[in-house]
């Protein structure tokens, strides 16, 4: 018996068999979109995970207490030279001496207490002859005598009238060099940690303030530093970087500042 040959295989039968090319491309796509979901997902995850992270460490509260305080002046210090000139040094010494007496005489009688003038010893300077070209010699000329005279006491306002009036003796004859009063406030000290007390609890109450208009609470202190103090003379605007001690005035502003940081309560 004659075999009959086998017939081609059909084209329908190979597609049945192999897959197609728009086959391959779809499952890709399906696992493209399965690792974007799962991506998106992780994403999200992460973002919230920040946006806890961020609430829970919010930006602190930096704020600058205030406080100030006028206050008046009780000690005073004042001092003045007495100077005399003569050819000889008897001379010199006894017009010193009638200067130093009249300036005493003249703080005493403004109200001042004899123990609160203090005078100090007696400086003697030799004046030498000059040659022509401009050398010292041997021979003396003249003396200098000069002696310091310095007062110190509360009567703040008698100091500050004797510095005004002091270069009246200049009339007498008496040469004088009078310096400017300084006036300062004994308890110094103690009204700087009243002030610092002050100007923290006006720091701490700014930092309230603030924290409520945010519907926020005010955590833990985290930083505090102390400012320079200011001490002006009343009214005055004038500072300093390294602070001002101001010793011109009997009536001053003192002014303390504070630095705070606070953290921020959920």
């Amino acid at each position: 018996m004659t075999s009959l040959p086998s017939s081609p295989a059909s084209p329908s039968t190979k597609e049945s068999i192999a897959p197609t090319k728009s086959h391959g491309i779809g499952w890709a796509m399906f696992l493209l979109g399965g690792s974007l979901a799962v991506g998106l997902v992780l994403a999200s995850q992460s973002l919230g995970t920040a946006i806890a992270h961020f609430n829970d460490t919010a930006a602190p509260i930096d704020v600058r207490g205030v406080a100030t305080r006028n206050v008046t002046s009780d000690r005073a210090s004042w001092s003045a030279t007495i100077v005399a000139r003569a050819t000889t040094l008897t001379e010199a010494f006894e017009i010193q001496q009638r200067s130093t007496a009249a300036l005493t005489t003249m703080l005493t009688a403004s109200a001042l207490a004899k123990d609160t003038i203090e005078i100090s010893e007696i400086d003697t300077t030799r004046i030498h002859a000059k040659t022509a070209e401009g050398k010292d010699t041997n021979t003396v000329e003249s003396y200098v005598l000069q002696q310091r005279v310095r007062v110190l006491s509360d009567n703040v306002h008698a100091i500050a009238e004797m510095s005004r009036g002091c270069t009246n003796l200049i009339k007498d004859g008496i040469e004088i060099e009078s310096r400017s009063p300084s006036f300062w406030v004994s308890s110094l000290e103690t009204l700087k940690l009243q002030l610092l007390r002050e100007a923290t609890e006006n720091a701490s109450e700014r930092a309230r303030l603030l924290a409520a208009g945010s519907s926020k609470g005010v955590g833990a202190l985290l930083d505090a530093s102390q400012g320079v103090f200011q001490i002006v003379p009343e009214g005055s605007t004038d500072v300093s970087d390294y602070g001002y001690s101001d010793t011109s005035a009997i009536r001053k502003s003192v002014r303390a500042t504070v630095s705070l940081r606070y953290a921020i309560a959920q």
